[in-house]
């Protein structure tokens, strides 16, 4: 406990005095000025625009089909965040429609996140059924406990490096990263990139950062208790990858690593913002549903390291190229409160985005964007652009100013925050600065008494783990018959540099894993120590409604 208290208390600093300290005087527009009303409208305009571009078989033409999965999400988020369902007929038929259900499905985890969104929007069960299939599609392609302890999977023809730095390798999901054929096309173009060559060993925060943000959607949707803990085990296991394998020191997620046993963890140093916006997004899901502290130091060490970053946007705050996944992040953990001193900040920087969106990206009465957020406009309508640039406009809606009226759209009331979203400017006096002292002062201390009576309990305890609030990497290890290797409060190892393996990035090295817990006992009890096929067979039963062979596999689909 004594070894993680510095620590704890920085994260605990980090994520209770960060407010003010992201938004910066130099950001174009902050401030949201167009009525919620124009703002609905301006979104739909734009989805209808989007819309009218697909074929009869509602897909863009020669195009990736991921593109109109992922404008289905669009659709779906925006009858939630305007409280209507003028989209729920046309996404029914979309779904049931469309080529992905002929030819392969490995544009699925796309459209598991649009069947996630519709769900919640027209609580009609096709969705979900969509979503849990796409999940399927996705932990075939995850590494499980069992394939690391075997060293083999069965969708790759390779030896598996079973740890990193000590740290397993659990929780990645394979995939290939494309050349763009445009600026921006990359962080659109899953379905192209989806590994399913057997020889390639790429793990990449895209393939990982979509799973998980697919297995904590399905986990904050479900009420099942058996359900829930397999989803937020996937989730859990994803986040302590990406942490583990994908975060660098400076709190940026990474590309890639390498799960070939004689690669020596190979890994590259390239951060692209669409890979923060998945991490972002994931965890800030999984930390509405499970409250763990942990979750939302990480979440809140990304979100610092992320915002104000330069390499991907201009000095005025504006990303250089949209960016689908950045945003719908933001949106995500703006919706959910998820950092409520970075509340104002997060809401500011969305709103940078949305005006220079409906600004400079577009020429007045065409609805189409381009990619190139700081301007020029452009008239050549992208889907890949479109969807980029409606990922602002959406996330603007749950913004609000005082020219919103009562009788104006609302969003959706479990997603979106009650109080006003941009404060005034941040001021800095003396009082403040003398209210920020005190404050830390007494936090401090409050930290400090907390950690001398747990250490006071863990001297004459037995080293029990709370049924409820125990670590995932712990967990982990029990589903795959290992024995936790760590007392309950001491952290596990952690990953090392990688760019140069046996080194250990500062961040990493200490940070505690994610852990994942019910907040209400009698709502969700312990997850049971069952082996993660024990609790796939449990959940295909159960969605199959019939009884299991026990040499029978978990259900295949097309691929």
């Amino acid at each position: 406990m004594a070894s993680i208290l510095p620590l704890g208390l920085a994260l605990y600093f980090s994520v209770g005095c960060s407010g003010g300290k992201l938004a910066s005087s130099a950001w174009r527009k902050p401030n949201i000025t167009t009525s919620l009303t124009d703002r609905v409208r301006i979104a739909d305009a734009g989805v209808q625009k989007a819309i009218s571009m697909l074929s009869p078989d509602a897909q863009f033409d020669g195009q990736s089909l991921a593109y109109a999965a992922q404008l289905y999400s669009q659709m779906a988020e925006l009858d939630i965040v305007s409280n209507q369902t003028q989209y729920a007929d046309t996404l029914r038929n979309n779904f049931l429609n469309a080529p992905h259900r002929q030819t392969n499905f490995s544009d699925t985890l796309a459209y598991g996140h649009a069947a996630c969104r519709a769900y919640v929007a027209y609580n009609d069960s096709v969705f979900y059924d969509y979503a849990v299939q796409s999940w399927w599609f996705g932990r075939t392609y995850t590494l499980s406990s069992q394939e690391i302890a075997a060293g083999t999977t069965s969708v790759k023809n390779f030896t598996l490096s079973k740890e990193c730095q000590d740290i397993t390798m659990a929780g990645g999901t394979f995939w290939v990263s494309v050349l763009p054929s445009s600026p921006g096309a990359r962080m659109m173009d899953s379905s192209s990139a989806q590994s399913t060559d057997a020889n390639e060993p790429t793990i990449a925060s895209l393939g990982t950062g979509t799973f998980f943000v697919l297995s904590a959607l399905l986990a904050e949707l479900t009420s099942d208790p058996t359900e829930k803990n397999l989803y937020l085990q996937a989730a859990a296991a994803s986040a302590n990858f990406t942490q583990a394998h994908l975060l660098n020191s400076q709190g940026l997620v990474q590309d890639t690593i390498s799960a070939l046993s004689n690669a020596s963890c190979a890994s590259n140093s390239i951060h692209e913002s669409y890979d923060a916006g998945l991490a972002i997004e994931g965890l800030s899901i999984l930390y509405s549903v499970t409250g763990d502290p942990a979750t939302q130091s990480l979440l809140n060490s990304i979100v610092v390291a992320t915002i104000p970053n330069t390499a991907w946007q201009h000095s005025n705050g504006v990303l250089t190229n949209g960016d689908l996944y950045l945003l719908r992040g933001l949106t995500s953990l703006y919706a959910r409160q998820s950092i409520p001193d970075l509340q104002d900040d997060i809401g500011q920087y969305i709103a940078v985005q949305f005006n220079a969106v409906i600004d400079l990206t577009t020429a007045n009465g065409t609805n189409i964007y381009g990619n190139a957020w700081a301007g020029p406009p452009s008239s050549a309508f992208s889907p890949v652009n479109q969807s980029n640039a409606l990922s602002a406009l959406l996330g603007a809606i749950n913004l609000r100013n005082t020219s919103d009226v009562s009788g104006s759209p609302s969003p959706e009331p479990s997603s979106t925050p009650t109080n006003s979203p941009l404060a005034s400017p941040h001021k800095s006096n003396d009082a403040i600065i003398i209210g920020i002292v005190l404050a830390v002062v007494a936090l401090m201390g409050v930290a400090i008494s907390i950690w001398a009576i747990r250490r006071r309990r863990s001297r004459s305890a037995s080293m029990r783990i709370s049924p409820v609030s125990f670590s995932m990497w712990d967990s982990l290890r029990q589903i795959s018959g290992e024995h936790t290797r760590d007392a309950p409060d001491q952290p596990p190892p952690t990953v090392g540099s990688k760019s140069a393996p046996g080194l250990r990035p500062a961040a990493a090295a200490a940070a505690p894993m994610v852990r994942v817990g019910a907040q209400d006992t009698a709502q969700l009890p312990p997850p049971p120590n069952l082996p993660t096929d024990e609790l796939v067979r449990m959940l295909n039963e159960r969605l199959q409604n019939r009884n299991w062979d026990e040499e029978e596999a978990p259900p295949e689909y097309p691929v």
